[in-house]
């Protein structure tokens, strides 16, 4: 699987620019302390609702990928020691 992020998912919707793109993702990397969406909003690009609508979207569109542990606790505990 190829991990999609984002502001990549916007970008590829037309709903954000590659300029404002890339804006946000230089803030977010500066600064790791919020999203790329709080980024754009933060930054005026979108309104809060939009990201949310967006996020939901693309929640939606991800594969997910379930991996079942199938030792027993009892199992797995005594192994690590």
């Amino acid at each position: 699987l190829e991990p999609v992020r984002f502001g990549e998912f916007l970008l590829e919707r037309a709903v954000i620019t590659e300029q404002q793109w890339l804006a946000a993702l230089a803030a977010h990397w500066s600064d790791r302390k919020s999203t790329i969406g709080a980024t754009l909003v933060e930054q005026g690009v979108l309104a809060r609702a939009r990201v949310e609508a967006e996020a939901a979207l693309f929640h939606d569109e991800l594969d997910v990928v379930e991996i079942v542990d199938r030792l027993p606790r009892i199992q797995r505990d005594t192994e690590r020691m």
